[in-house]
């Protein structure tokens, strides 16, 4: 079997992830030779995994509606809006009773630290899924405003800003099973935006079990490529930076790189250059969790990954059949972009709809 498996830390917890072909068991009850001989099954610790913390958060918030730099920079012309697409979101959750989202349809799940779905009411942990979903399918901060969403609760430790793997694999195979229960489109998740990062570097922990989602149901993942630029090269982190999703980088105002911005060369999956793509992600406005309807501001990558997130839902949306051709999708949203001088740390260009 290709997919992780995680061992959680919990006393008799035994249960499947059946779409990752993923086992979650006690590590004081699991014979990991047995496993490994007679399956091939890879064992993995139940680890904490982060959200991809924004660079810069703005201490002030306001009611009225700001302006949306990010949506000018893409030259979009109203005519698609993510109608009929549904999102899947792996962050902290969503405050759904925002403006950003009325009359919208919302999807939601929570899970605890060994991957159970523990609850369906939407809440947010912290400010950072509610921020990412306005970015993606708000009513006006969104790129795709008519785009459903899928919200899986998995970084529900620390004020939202980290979970365990269990955790993302629990809502990984939550967002792929929807709709499985009949022959068409219906509920499906056509794509997955995820900002959430191992440590600095290359980790293989979500590697076989987005291998296993690409194959079926067939659904990409774009993915924050991280935000320690400042370190330098190969600064990029997992899963933005995998042969199997597109990662994607921070652009300011100007289509300059962002100097957090992470970059890199993958050696460990033939020295592919990461990240793929960049997207407006420098004080972008969005939604606030709480009540209020305020707005605020924040930079980095897992910003600019629910940007892009919104231009391949109006991809899907122009070109539906792209919804069981992933690898088609991804190479499309490749070359939807417009060329930019910084080719190592701005990947192929920043995204654009109508490139």
């Amino acid at each position: 079997m290709r997919s992780a498996r995680a061992a959680s830390r919990s006393q008799g917890v035994y249960h499947t992830l059946d779409n990752l072909c993923t086992f979650i068991m006690d590590e004081e009850q699991i014979d990991e030779s047995y496993f490994k001989d007679t399956f091939g099954a890879t064992i993995r610790e139940n680890v904490e995994v982060a959200s991809v913390t924004p660079a810069e958060i703005s201490q002030e918030s306001q009611a009225k509606l700001p302006e949306f730099w990010h949506k000018k920079k893409l030259n979009l012309d109203g005519s698609l809006t993510g109608r009929n697409i549904n999102v899947g979101v792996i962050d902290s959750g969503i405050y759904a009773s925002h403006q950003e989202f009325a009359g919208k349809q919302i999807t939601f799940a929570e899970f605890d630290s060994v991957g159970r779905l523990v609850g369906t009411t939407p809440k947010d942990y912290g400010t950072h899924g509610t921020h990412v979903c306005g970015l993606l399918a708000g009513r006006n901060a969104g790129v795709a405003p008519d785009a459903s969403l899928t919200v899986a609760a998995c970084l529900t430790e620390r004020g939202g800003t980290a979970g365990y793997l269990a955790q993302i694999l629990g809502g990984l195979n939550y967002l792929l099973e929807q709709g499985r229960d009949n022959d068409t489109q219906a509920g499906r998740v056509h794509l997955i935006n995820a900002s959430i990062e191992s440590a600095s570097g290359f980790n293989d922990y979500l590697h076989g079990a987005l291998d296993m989602a690409l194959t079926d149901p067939g659904t990409l993942m774009i993915a924050a490529i991280g935000n320690n630029g400042s370190k330098g090269k190969n600064s990029d982190s997992s899963p933005g930076n995998y042969d199997l999703t597109l990662g994607i980088g921070a652009l300011d105002e100007n289509d300059k790189v962002a100097s957090f911005s992470s970059w890199g060369t993958v050696a460990q999956l033939g020295n592919i250059n990461k990240p793929d793509i960049s997207a407006p992600g420098v004080w972008l406005y969005s939604s606030l969790s709480g009540p209020g309807n305020q707005y605020f501001k924040q930079s980095g990558t897992s910003m600019a990954s629910p940007v892009a997130a919104g231009i391949a839902a109006l991809l899907l949306e122009r070109q539906p059949e792209l919804i069981t051709q992933p690898l088609k999708l991804k190479e499309l949203l490749l070359n939807m972009v417009i060329p930019l001088q910084d080719t190592e740390r701005a990947g192929k260009g920043r995204i654009n709809l109508s490139s």
